[in-house]
């Protein structure tokens, strides 16, 4: 009966936060889902980053008011796609998730972030009453849909990958004489960014005028201009500020490799951006991220161990066709994280909960 986003878009309402200037990974994901995915998107803000709680509570309410009466005057409206991830985010799309239900409509509830597991930690109960309510459950990856059905007696979990923006490849500058490298990321210890760092002042000389690292992010930009200046490392990194639009597709045509030394993911939408472009990964094996990253596409090692770190970006730099053989089989891997991909599986998902609902 439904067979195409024309169809189904009038019929979705979408929740989360504010994506006309994404600065993360879900704003990420909803500027895509607005571009590629449907036809109408229909949305409510509830969240927007700004101001301190007492703003960032109004912004909630007034969503919260604004979803009920769309689902309350527009008939049409039959599933409310919820966009969340861990603590503040989550406790902030409960109310959504309550509120839905309350209107009758089925709830669809998409996981992001890679800080769920500590999270739920905290809260088994009141997660899992969440969990509970919902019609369906998205997730990024088979070790994230095992940990969610451990958790809750929603029995429609399912896995649909990140959507990425079409690579566009340019002519590239790279000149072989500097090996470059990419981190995209909040920048925080959680990261592992100053791991990194410490890592290459630690083999600054040997580094020095054959590496440079390219580092795009927010987050605790002061405490990494410091390392930068402390450690002597203004030959080695170079901090490109918040990376988005023409300048993200520029570095990802520039690099040679893309590296996250995170401590803890879901399974992050910059790795597989990186693997579109036909980049090896250097990352750590947290989350969902054994699942895409491998010997044949990339190095893992542990999270906070430097060394294991050094030997990953030391081996990649050393041999150019091991480096050209995996960024090869990343661009492979990656394909069904592709907007018409993920646009045919969700679909089918949104699809099969209308039939169940007799529509």
């Amino acid at each position: 009966m439904f067979s195409d986003m024309q169809e189904l878009s009038k019929r979705i309402l979408t929740v989360g936060c504010a994506y006309k200037d994404p600065k993360g990974g879900i704003a990420q994901v909803l500027k895509s889902y607005d571009t590629y995915i449907f036809d109408r998107f229909r949305f409510v803000a509830n969240s927007d980053g700004k101001g301190g709680k007492l703003r960032k509570l109004f912004t909630a309410v007034i969503a919260l008011v604004k979803m009920v009466l769309l689902l309350i005057f527009d008939r049409e409206i039959a599933i409310v796609h919820i966009h969340t991830a861990s603590y503040r985010s989550f406790d902030r799309s409960a109310w959504f998730v309550r509120a839905a239900k309350l209107c009758g409509k089925k709830v669809v509830l998409h996981i992001h972030g890679g800080g769920f597991k500590n999270y739920y930690a905290t809260r088994p109960r009141f997660v899992s009453r969440i969990l509970d309510r919902c019609d369906c459950i998205i997730v990024l990856s088979e070790s994230w849909r095992i940990f969610v059905q451990g958790v809750t007696e929603c029995p429609n979990i399912r896995i649909l990958e990140n959507i990425i923006d079409d690579p566009v490849y340019l002519d590239s500058d790279r000149d072989g004489s500097v090996f470059r490298l990419l981190f995209l990321g909040l920048i925080t210890q959680q990261k592992g960014i100053f791991d990194l760092l410490e890592m290459l002042s630690e083999h600054r000389e040997e580094f020095e005028g054959k590496l440079r690292l390219h580092v795009g992010g927010n987050g605790e930009v002061d405490t990494l201009n410091r390392m930068i200046e402390e450690l002597h490392l203004h030959e080695i990194v170079e901090y490109e500020g918040w990376v988005s639009g023409d300048r993200k597709i520029e570095l990802f045509n520039l690099v040679d490799a893309y590296i996250l030394p995170s401590y803890v993911e879901g399974l992050p939408i910059s790795i597989m951006e990186a693997m579109s472009y036909g980049l090896p990964v250097l990352s750590t094996p947290v989350g969902g991220i054994p699942e895409v990253v491998s010997a044949d596409n990339g190095i893992l090692f542990a999270p906070g161990n430097k060394e294991d770190m050094y030997v990953a970006v030391h081996d990649i730099m050393a041999d150019n066709g091991k480096c050209a053989a995996m960024g090869a089989r990343a661009k492979q891997i990656c394909q069904s994280y592709l907007p018409c991909a993920v646009r045919k599986k969700l679909i089918d998902i949104y699809a099969e909960m209308l039939m169940h609902r007799g529509v």
